[in-house]
């Protein structure tokens, strides 16, 4: 079984992250109080939500993960000094923002969730974020193969680790 998304990821500025992206990073920022420095580092993450493995699936235009109501998403994560802020952006899910203190997070290999059956995505989950019932929400990001979905992750990893060590 292969994994169901296809991904690639890369470092760029902020002023290379499209428009959409960065104007809801601005707006959830600035409600925040949290200055974004342009220098910050970036990471954007492209998913492209492969065709259906099974022949029924493929035969009716499925995708890998039906779930989702996306052909292909985009997740940029942003390293301020204090927070990470992750932006999520699709053709049908729209742009949405999500900011935890560094000192709250806890990164973790992975996704948090494995469906039965599936292989795991390469990537990493970042957790602390308010959940259900009392436990804290996570959020997975998928990388690609490239240097920079390693990079991303350590970088997220190690500035997490200093803002609960100071």
């Amino acid at each position: 079984m292969t994994a169901m998304y296809e991904r690639t990821s890369g470092r760029i500025t902020m002023a290379e992250l499209p428009e959409q992206m960065r104007s809801a990073i601005a707006a959830h920022a600035d409600g925040r109080q949290l200055v974004i420095d342009p220098a910050s580092p970036v990471w954007l993450h492209h998913s492209v939500n492969r065709p259906s493995s099974s022949a029924v699936g493929r035969l009716l235009g499925r995708r890998a993960n039906s779930a989702d109501p996306d052909a292909e998403h985009d997740v940029a994560v942003v390293l301020h000094r204090t927070h990470v802020l992750i932006t999520t952006a699709g053709a049908r899910r729209g742009v949405a923002v999500l900011s935890l203190p560094l000192v709250q997070a806890s990164v973790s290999p992975g996704t948090r969730v494995q469906l039965p059956g599936a292989d795991v995505d390469a990537g990493f989950s970042i957790s602390g974020f308010p959940g259900d019932e009392g436990r804290p929400g996570s959020f997975f990001i998928g990388v690609g193969p490239e240097p920079a979905g390693t990079e991303c992750q350590e970088a997220i990893r190690t500035a997490v680790t200093a803002a609960k060590n100071p």
